[in-house]
Order: structure tokens, then sequence, then C-alpha cells
């Protein structure tokens, strides 16, 4: 079987030292300066990059301009209003689908171009090891999703904060958050992501390794994206939820939650860090065992690879979402209750505060709430799981304040955040008028909160 190692086949002493000299080379970290010299070459970076600065910047003049906002995301209702809540609807699209779009074009390609460009018997002749070239390209991908990454996070906190402005943030929780305390959590919400985004960095290494398809190591990722964007509507299950790749990116809630969920964190970095291991070191174990001269070199057929890879893609996304209800759920009657009653607590002293230009509420109003799928009962437990049919009732306990009690409607997603719309006849229009005749948003209009789970 004819090989090709990482040195040339040599028959004398003197030339097996050689080709060791030459073996040895200038280690990794010249190979890693030259694959990111390649990459940044490249078109696709250039355009990432690109994209990355301009579209929050139209984003954020879209919201400037136009009364359209994107509530049915988290802190899509109050992109026009805060800088920091535009930035923070940047982070859960860029989540969504950009990194999924960065690691397949940055990751997805970098090896199965060598196949592509049939280069790989010249690199394994010269200066650097198999293993230098693995770890140069991984790494050279990885930083350049992670460059991607930071640069539209920056840009879109530039962009929120100079185009629409410093103005307070509501949390998930209600909370009112002071510029200088939201703008600590919204750069810790976007380092956080940098974990999943190293995870699929290093997907889309696999991808590329195993397909060496340039068209599968690009579109993998994407497809891996789009699965896993159903699998979040319907796995509420706890097991399920902590093995998906997509879970790491909603860790961030945790932050703007009263208090904040140290849990979801510590939860998020173990499944990214796993999942990083994992697609490398099944990367490098593909890599390692390859034949690059000979018959071997190229796959008998290299569409079947490409179909029987897309096939193992979509059956586990297909058994993942068979079991994904299966398990214990954190999405409870109870749990739902407490939260909703915390956040519109909050929210009642926000809109005082703003109705009142910034006299504060009594916030020692006893609030209660009683949530349960479908027909609400005196029981706090009653029903579990994500779904739009949620409702609840909540009351001012305190009999001398004369509030009726007020029913609102709730979906509650597998994510264990939630949406919740109230009557106006009891909380006011969407627009409200505080008593100096300035116009803002009614907070208990709709307002999101999340439970603080994965």
């Amino acid at each position: 079987m004819s090989t090709v190692d990482e040195a040339p086949a040599m028959t004398t002493t003197t030339q097996r030292a050689r080709g060791n000299q030459v073996s040895a080379g200038p280690g990794l970290g010249a190979a890693v300066r030259v694959e990111l010299a390649k990459l940044s070459a490249q078109l696709p970076l250039r355009v990432l990059l690109a994209l990355c600065v301009v579209v929050p910047v139209v984003f954020a003049a879209g919201m400037r301009v136009s009364s359209f906002r994107p509530s049915d995301t988290l802190f899509g209702r109050w992109a026009g209003t805060s800088g920091f809540a535009t930035s923070l609807f940047v982070l859960d699209w860029t989540a969504a689908w950009g990194v999924a779009v960065g690691a397949g074009l940055l990751a997805g390609d970098i090896f199965a171009g060598e196949d592509r460009l049939g280069t790989w018997k010249t690199l394994l002749t010269r200066s650097a090891s198999r293993a230098q070239l693995f770890w140069g390209k991984a790494i050279a991908a990885t930083i350049g999703v992670w460059l991607c990454w930071v640069v539209i996070g920056v840009a879109s906190i530039a962009a929120g904060l100079v185009v629409i402005g410093r103005a307070p943030l509501i949390g998930l929780s209600g909370q009112l958050l002071a510029p200088g305390h939201a703008l600590g959590l919204l750069a810790a919400a976007w380092a956080i992501g940098l974990l999943p985004a190293t995870a699929f960095a290093a997907l889309g290494v696999l991808f590329s390794v195993a397909s060496r398809s340039s068209i599968i190591g690009v579109l993998g990722p994407l497809l891996v994206a789009i699965l896993s964007q159903g699998l979040e509507t319907v796995a509420s299950g706890s097991i399920v939820r902590r093995v998906l790749l997509f879970t790491p990116f909603d860790a961030y809630h945790a932050l703007f939650t009263s208090p904040i969920g140290t849990g979801a964190i510590v939860q998020a970095v173990v499944t990214s860090v796993l999942y990083t291991a994992v697609f490398g070191a099944a990367s490098w174990w593909l890599l390692r065992r390859r034949e690059f001269a000979g018959a071997d070199a190229v796959p008998a057929s290299r569409r079947r690879t490409v179909v029987q890879i897309g096939a193992t893609v979509i059956v586990i996304g297909a058994v993942l979402a068979g079991v994904g209800r299966l398990g214990p759920t954190a999405l409870t009657a109870d749990r739902l209750s407490a939260s909703v009653t915390t956040t519109f607590a909050n929210l009642v002293a926000v809109n005082y505060l703003w109705h009142n230009d910034g006299k504060a509420a009594d916030t020692t109003v006893p609030w209660h709430s009683v949530c349960a799928r479908g027909v609400i009962t005196p029981s706090t437990d009653v029903g579990s799981g994500a779904g739009e049919d949620w409702s609840c009732l909540i009351t001012d306990t305190r009999a001398s304040d004369g509030i009726s009690a007020i029913q609102v409607e709730v979906a509650l997603r597998a994510n264990g955040c939630y949406e919740v719309q109230s009557p106006a006849a009891a909380v006011g229009p969407l627009q409200g008028t505080s008593v100096s005749g300035r116009s803002y948003l009614n907070p208990l209009f709709a307002f999101d909160g999340c439970l603080g789970t994965p």
C-alpha cells in the first residue's frame, strides 16, 4: 500500500535525518499563521466580517425609523427603545443562524478544499506534519469563527448604543437594569456565546474531514442548525435539552433573570467543551487514518459518503425529537406561577415609575399568580411542558387595593422562556402616557420572562 506520510520516503540514514528535520519544521505556530493567512485572503471571511459590521447597523437603523418590533424574539419588543435590547436581538439571531453559516464557510471547507484542489500530497511532503496541519487548520478556522462572533457583538453593541440609545433595559424577571449594569451583562452574554460557537467550528471541521466535500462541509452546520431550531420547540425534557448543541446558546438568559441562574451557565460550559472535544477528536481520528496516495486516497463513492452523513444527521435529529419530551421537565405550573408573579410585580413598578416620571412605586404589594394549562384551578401544580395554552390568574391579595384579578395568556417555550399577553382593559393600551405627556411603551401590555432553566 502506498502511503504519503509527513516526510518523503528516504532510504539512507542521512535522508531520514533530513526528512525528520523537514517534518519537525517550524512548528504548530507557523502552521496556524499560514492557515490564517490563507483564510484571510479568501472571500468568505472578508464577506462575513463585512456583514458582521453592516447587519447590526442596518437593523438598528431600521428599529429607529420603523414602528415594527420583532416581538416574537426575546428583547425584540424593546429593540427600538434600548440599544442593549437591540444587541441582544442580534445575539439571538446570530446564535440561531449566523454562527452556523460562519462555521460552514470558514471551517467546513478548510479540509475539504484540499481534497477539491488535490493538494494534500503536496502539503504532507513539505514542512508540516499531519498533526501540525490538522491543528493549524482547526485552530485557524476556530479563530475565524471567533473573529466574526466578536466583530458582530461589538458592532451590535456600538450600533445599538449610538443609534438607539442607552435607555435602561428590562430584564427577564421584569427588573429594570441601569445602563452600566446592562452593558456588563450584555458583554458577558456575548462572551458566553463564544463557547457554543467554538463547538460549531469543531462541527464544521468534522463535516469537512468526514465528507471530503466542500458542499457538505459548508451546508452541514446549517442543516444541524435547522434541525436544532425544530428541536428547540419540542424538546422540553431536561435530559434531551442538556445534550442539544443549541442549548448553550440559551444560557445567557440566566444573566438577565433575578437572581442570576448560574446552573444554566455551568451546564453551557460543560456541554460546549464536551462537544468541542468530541468533534475535534473524531476529526483527528478520521484524518490520521486516511491514505493520501494510491487507490485508497480517493473514496470509492464520495456521493455515497455525502448521503450517509446527511442521513446520519437526520436520523439523530429524528431520534432526539422522538424522545425530546421524555424525562423530568422544569416547565411546571408552580415554577411558572412563581416566575410570572415576580415578573409582573416588577413590571408594575416599572410602569408606575415611567407613568409618574421617575416617582418610585410601592413594591410591597403582595401579588400572587396561579398558572395552569387550559382551565385554571386553585392548585398551583396543574400541567407541565411547553405550549401556547397556558393561562395565569394574577391577583393583588391586599383587599384594600380593590384591584380585580387579571387573567393573562401565556406561551411557554421549551427553553424555559415565556411570552405573556395581558388584557388591555386591565393593564392599559400598548402606548402609555406619563403625567407630563410623554409617550412610552407599556411594559405590562405584553412581556417576556424566563424560568432560569436551560
